[in-house]
């Protein structure tokens, strides 16, 4: 037996690549009001006051309201995601690094998107429910509720973003999951379901930071489509060019966006103790 025979072992890999735990994001872009192919730096999102009908005699002259048409500003920035391939370094494994650093940087894209609203979302709530020593619960749920029926917020398009926490404290809720409260299958297959008018979004752990948390208090969010707005300038784009100098490939995610709060009687932020 020739023991000097390891000195030219050479190593099988699996083909297959194992990427970590993460989310694959673009869960709330089409949440949002959205204006695509921007030209420029801004955004202006209008919104419309009231006005109120009154009582008015025969023939007397009307009462002109101005319901006033106020406007916010959202304001694009560039976002890049950016990684490098070898080109003789990738011949030395047997899977392609480049479609694999591609799906990475499309993947921190879609989280990056998801940032920028949850961002925008906590900025500038209408209203915040104190957390009270509790986790997410049915109390809190239909607090949420109560809050945008009475502010005439439209039944479609209400959507409520959570973490998995959240939803577990939900979980011990009878009202929340028990067939004498709702025959409406809410929970099918372990997936949330749209729920006392609202979309519920779990959102996971993102290295970009989430849904707020500040020591044991997660922030949940709460919003109605039309109360916020997401800018795109430049869309999300996965691009792969060769750079001759380093004999490298460069895999590059580039996009623009911003997004802003329209109408905040329509947010409405949940202060959530996870540690319970």
């Amino acid at each position: 037996m020739s023991i000097s025979l390891t000195n030219v072992q050479q190593i099988e890999f699996d083909r297959y690549v194992k990427s970590v735990y993460r989310s694959n994001g673009f869960l709330l872009r089409e949440t949002m009001r959205t204006k695509s192919d921007v030209i420029g730096a801004f955004v202006e999102f209008r919104k419309v006051d009231q006005v109120i009908a009154v009582p008015t005699g025969y023939m007397q002259a009307v009462t002109i309201q101005d319901p006033g048409y106020n406007k916010v500003t959202a304001t694009l920035q560039k976002y890049t995601a950016a990684t490098g391939v070898d080109e003789v370094q990738e011949l030395t494994v047997n899977f392609d690094t480049k479609s694999e650093n591609a799906m990475l940087v499309a993947k921190a894209m879609g989280r990056r998107s998801d940032q920028i609203c949850i961002d925008a979302l906590a900025a500038d709530p209408g209203d915040t429910i104190l957390n009270g020593g509790t986790n997410m619960t049915y109390a809190k749920f239909t607090r949420v509720m109560e809050f945008f029926d009475d502010n005439a917020v439209p039944l479609e398009e209400r959507f409520f973003a959570m973490t998995a926490s959240n939803i577990r404290s939900l979980m011990a809720a009878p009202e929340f999951i028990s067939t004498f409260y709702t025959s409406n299958n809410i929970i099918d297959k372990a997936k949330i379901r749209e729920y006392l008018g609202f979309n519920v979004i779990v959102i996971p752990k993102m290295t970009e930071g989430g849904l707020p948390k500040t020591g044991n208090i997660r922030t949940a969010l709460a919003w109605h489509k039309m109360s916020t707005g997401m800018a795109i300038g430049q869309n999300f784009r996965t691009e792969v060019n060769y750079i001759p100098q380093n004999t490298s490939y460069l895999i590059n995610g580039i996009f623009s966006a911003g997004a802003v709060v329209i109408d905040n009687k329509g947010v409405l932020a949940v202060a959530c103790d996870e540690s319970v």
